[in-house]
C-alpha cells in the first residue's frame, strides 16, 4: 500500500530494525514509541509462540541475551518452553541493551544479536554492573496483541509494521489475531526461513488470509532458481540482501507485482546506493543517521 508521509522523499520507506534500538531495547514498545515519534516509515519486529500458544514480540528463541545483565538474575528459558503469564513477568535490562546514535567506523550491524559472545567474558560482566548503577530501568516483553492494538491506536496511520515469522505455528494464530483487526491492512507478515514461507503461503490459499494483509519472503538475492520458487505465491515484498540485487531486479519484481524491501546493512556508502535502487524500503539500525547522511548527499 502506498505510503503517503513518503510521497516527498526520493528515499526508500525505513523500517526501524527491531524498533528504535537506541531509544530502548530491541522489541520493546520503548523501542516501537521512539519509531512513531521520528517520524518512520516502518518498523520491523519478530514473532515466536509462548507453550500456551501466545504470539510474543521477541527475535530469539530463547531468553538469555536479552536478559543478560540483569542485577538479580538471567534466564536460560526458552520462550517456547514458558506460558506468557511467566513471560510477562520477565524484565529486561535497559543497561548495554541499546545502540548508539551512530554506526561506528567498524560498524557491527547486528551488535545486539552479537551480544551474547561479548558477555561471556569476565570483564564486560563488570561492564554490565558498572552500567547498571547508572542505567537501572527495565522493559519488558510484549504480546503481538499488545503490540496490534498500540499500532492501531497510536502510531501514525501510514505507518506500516513488517511482522517475522520466526517459528512453525506462528503465522495461524497471527493470522487469528489479524481477522478484521484495524492494524491488519497495515501489516506485512513475512519470514526469511523457508518453511514459515510455505506455512504462511498454504494457510493463506486454504483458508484465505485477513483483508488487507500482505505477505513477504526474505530471499537475500534474485535468480533464476529463486524466480521460479516464487511463481504463483501470493507475494507483496522480498526481501534481498545488500550487494544482491540492482534496479533492475527492482523493477524486474515490480513488474510481477512484488515490492523489494532491502534487509540491513548500515554504512554510507550503502545508503547512497540504496537511494538509487527505488525499491520499496530497507531495514534500518540507524534511521537518524541514515536521515541525516540522505540529506547531506541530497536524497531528501
Amino acid at each position: 500500500m502506498p505510503n503517503e508521509a513518503n510521497a516527498s522523499r526520493s528515499i526508500p520507506r525505513r523500517f526501524a530494525h527491531r524498533g528504535v534500538a537506541q531509544a530502548a531495547p530491541e522489541n520493546t514498545l520503548g523501542a516501537f514509541e521512539a519509531a512513531a515519534a521520528l517520524g518512520l516509515e516502518g518498523i520491523e519486529l519478530d514473532v515466536h509462540l509462548s507453550r500456551d500458544g501466545v504470539p510474543v514480540v521477541i527475535h530469539d528463541a530463547n531468553l538469555t541475551r536479552l536478559t543478560c545483565g540483569h542485577p538479580t538474575k538471567h534466564s536460560n528459558a526458552r520462550v517456547a518452553e514458558l506460558d506468557w503469564e511467566a513471560l510477562a513477568q520477565i524484565e529486561i535490562p535497559y543497561a548495554n541493551h541499546t545502540l548508539n546514535e551512530d554506526p561506528s567506523a567498524d560498524a557491527e550491524n547486528e551488535f545486539l544479536a552479537l551480544l551474547p559472545g561479548r558477555v561471556l567474558g569476565q570483564e564486560f560482566n563488570r561492564d554490565f554492573q558498572s552500567a547498571y548503577a547508572t542505567e537501572p530501568r527495565m522493559a519488558k516483553l510484549l504480546r503481538l496483541a499488545d503490540f496490534l492494538d498500540w499500532f492501531a491506536a497510536s502510531a501514525p496511520p501510514a505507518m506500516e509494521a513488517e511482522l517475522e515469522v520466526c517459528a512453525s505455528g506462528v503465522a495461524k494464530p497471527v493470522f487469528e489475531l489479524l481477522e478484521g483487526h484495524p492494524a491488519a491492512g497495515r501489516c506485512i507478515l513475512f519470514s526469511g526461513h523457508p518453511g514459515h514461507i510455505g506455512e504462511m503461503q498454504t494457510l493463506a490459499a486454504r483458508a484465505g488470509k485477513p483483508k488487507g494483509l500482505r505477505l513477504g519472503a526474505n530471499l537475500r538475492q534474485v535468480d533464476e532458481d529463486v524466480l521460479e520458487d516464487i511463481e504463483g505465491m501470493d507475494l507483496f515484498e522480498v526481501g534481498l540482501n545488500p550487494g544482491h540485487f540492482t534496479r533492475e531486479d527492482v523493477e524486474l519484481l515490480r513488474a510481477r507485482k512484488i515490492e523489494v524491501l532491502a534487509n540491513l546493512m548500515d554504512t554510507p556508502t550503502w545508503w547512497k546506493e540504496l537511494c538509487t535502487l527505488q525499491c520499496y524500503g530497507f531495514k534500518t539500525n540507524y534511521a537518524s543517521a541514515f536521515s541525516r547522511s540522505a540529506l547531506s548527499f541530497g536524497a531528501i
